[in-house]
């Protein structure tokens, strides 16, 4: 706080007068009065006024294009790095219970920020494989999984470019996306275990220019895969994905909210899935480390500011998760977990998440530094509803005017 510098400074030649330090108290209490202030002016009543409106057209619209399937439940989070501004939730979440900011939703690739955070958290403590080789961003797969010896790193003479955990997080590795064609053997109805997966996963070759973006949950997949397999100094044997992520990750941002499909927050009220067509991968274990996550609006914003402000991972690891780690377009590019785009006065972070019977949106507004942000959170409990990104365009748009 301000009254202590300047007391400190002050003491550094003598003790400060009596009458010195009743100034000091009374600076501060006015500074503090007006920073209150001044956040509690970011979000106004009309603001908030005008964001229920555009939510409410949006939703109506939703409805009229739906035909005879239920309404929909509806949540989001709207806040800065200094408050959160507005969080509500529209509809029911089950029959007579209405919805709100703590209903909990499947939130689909969201869950790449997680999963991405705990590489780099290992990476970060530096973590080891069982064999003692380090866990860094350039470690080949073929030095975690046995059988992936066509997969270029395992030679370190070839001129390939290898697969590794960076261009696994990155969206380079060239593996194919699973969920794009899904293995033969495999239901993509049905259930399926992670280490039958792995072993089909192991299977792909890499494909295309090297070096060169592909949307693949197959990437995301092994990340969470890869978790499995490291050991932070200290311990004996390594966590499972979802244990490092409840245990380690997730209290970071005192998520209370957030779990996983099919094991939920005790007390968590889910809103039930709407589906337009027969649900694919919706069973164990297809969306590991992709898309396996659920979580409620408050908690994003949560996590969204605890990411921001360096509780989930030091700066530097941060500055790479929203970094142009790969070209997706001329003006767009992927992190970590991450789809980032340079604007004229802020870089936007944003990620979009769709599982059968969901759809969410997480997007932040960022200025130089991180030092000035704002976040939009949206969640719904049906599949591609139209105009999500526009009023989440729209929402920041009011936020930040």
């Amino acid at each position: 706080m301000w009254w202590v510098r300047i007391s400190q400074a002050a003491g550094e030649r003598g003790a400060p007068k009596p009458e010195f330090a009743l100034r000091a108290a009374w600076v501060s209490l006015v500074l503090v009065l007006s920073v209150t202030q001044a956040v509690a002016a970011e979000w106004t009543a009309g603001k908030a006024a005008q964001a229920d409106t555009l939510v409410k057209q949006f939703l109506a619209r939703l409805d009229a294009t739906r035909g005879a399937l239920p309404k929909v439940s509806f949540a989001l989070a709207i806040g800065t790095e200094r408050a959160l501004g507005m969080a509500k939730g529209y509809g029911e979440s089950a029959p007579g219970v209405a919805a709100t900011e703590h209903t909990v939703f499947h939130v689909g690739s969201l869950a790449k920020q997680f999963t991405a955070s705990a590489v780099l958290d290992l990476i970060g403590r530096d973590a080891t494989l069982r064999d003692g080789t380090a866990v860094t961003l350039d470690l080949a797969l073929a030095r975690v999984f046995k059988g992936v010896e066509h997969w270029p790193g395992q030679d370190a003479a070839s001129n390939t470019q290898p697969v590794t955990l960076r261009t696994l997080l990155t969206m380079t590795s060239n593996l194919p996306n699973f969920t794009r064609l899904p293995p033969a053997t495999t239901n993509p109805w049905g259930r399926i275990g992670a280490p039958e997966l792995l072993s089909e996963l192991k299977k792909l070759r890499p494909s295309g220019w090297p070096n060169t973006f592909e949307y693949s949950n197959t990437s995301y997949f092994l990340l969470a895969e890869t978790i499995e397999e490291a050991l932070l100094p200290g311990e004996a044997m390594p966590h499972s994905h979802h244990a490092y992520l409840r245990q380690t990750i997730f209290p970071r941002a005192h998520l209370r909210e957030t779990g996983f499909i099919g094991d939920y927050p005790a007390g968590a009220v889910v809103a039930p899935p709407i589906y337009r067509r027969r649900p694919v991968f919706d069973q164990p274990d297809w969306l590991k480390g992709s898309a396996d996550v659920a979580s409620s609006a408050g908690d994003l914003y949560a996590w969204n500011a605890a990411l921001m402000g360096g509780r989930i991972l030091p700066v530097e690891l941060v500055d790479l998760m929203v970094s142009d780690g790969a070209r997706v377009t001329p003006d767009l590019y992927y992190g970590m977990g991450w789809f980032v785009e340079h604007r004229a006065d802020y870089d936007l972070f944003t990620h979009s998440g769709l599982v059968p019977g969901y759809t969410a949106l997480n997007m932040i507004a960022a200025s130089e530094g991180r030092r000035d942000w704002t976040s939009v959170t949206l969640l719904v409990n049906t599949d591609v509803p139209e105009g999500m990104d526009t009023l989440a365009e729209d929402l920041l748009r009011l936020a930040r005017e």
